[in-house]
């Protein structure tokens, strides 16, 4: 229900920044907005900030350890084995470009929030 008698004489309030804020009657009470459900943070936000720092741990630890058994002195003994060596250390690029992706990706959609919110308000 609109405030009649503020519309028709043409008076509207204004906040202390000047814009125009919502009439309210005194014989209508105002409407609560219902509370709001949910996470105050996105999940899949937080799960791709995980999948990123996880692909980049990996990619590191893949390149640090196939690099580190290549050039170490003696001969590497272990229960890996030249064929897993070899999958780390080819596969371990595209773990950390696709985590740095990832993070540049989440970086952008954080800026884009950051302006909107930014934007909204007055």
């Amino acid at each position: 229900m609109k405030d009649h008698v503020h519309e028709r004489i043409g008076f509207r309030e204004i906040d202390e920044h000047g814009n125009a804020v919502q009439a309210v009657s005194p014989h209508v009470p105002e409407s609560l907005d219902p509370p709001r459900k949910g996470f105050p943070v996105n999940p899949f936000i937080v799960a791709l900030w995980v999948i990123a720092a996880g692909l980049l741990w990996l990619g590191l630890w893949a390149v640090a350890t196939a690099a580190g058994a290549m050039t170490s002195p003696a001969p590497y003994q272990s229960t890996q084995s030249a064929q897993f060596m070899y999958m780390m250390l080819s596969n371990a690029p595209y773990a950390l470009l696709a985590g740095i992706l990832i993070i540049a990706a989440l970086l952008f959609w954080h800026g884009l929030q950051w302006q909107k919110k930014r934007s909204a308000r007055p």
